[in-house]
């Protein structure tokens, strides 16, 4: 039996977002390869903890959140792959 273990790769990339103070942001990210795939978002770089799934809704913001930069890390057995910064903006 050959198994095929194909490494994830990002189909569509998390978005820039503009909210108002107060206000959450959803960023979220398509990926596809071999099942399980595994997400870790992250905030200027820091793992974000519990957001381990295809999108991460943030807390309310507030003004010292704008220009947040969030990623997420897509991984599974075959490998990981990161996804481009998305920026917060927060008026």
């Amino acid at each position: 039996t050959l198994t095929v273990r194909i490494p994830p790769t990002i189909t569509t990339q998390p978005a820039n977002k503009t909210v108002r103070a107060g206000q959450t942001a959803k960023f979220s990210v398509t990926a596809t390869g071999t099942s399980p795939l595994h997400y870790q978002w992250m905030k200027n770089g820091v793992n974000i903890t519990g957001a381990t799934k295809a999108s991460y809704t943030t807390p309310p913001t507030t003004a010292a959140d704008n220009g947040a930069l969030f990623a997420v890390t897509v991984s599974n057995v075959a490998g990981s792959v990161t996804s481009n910064n998305a920026i917060l903006t927060v008026h």
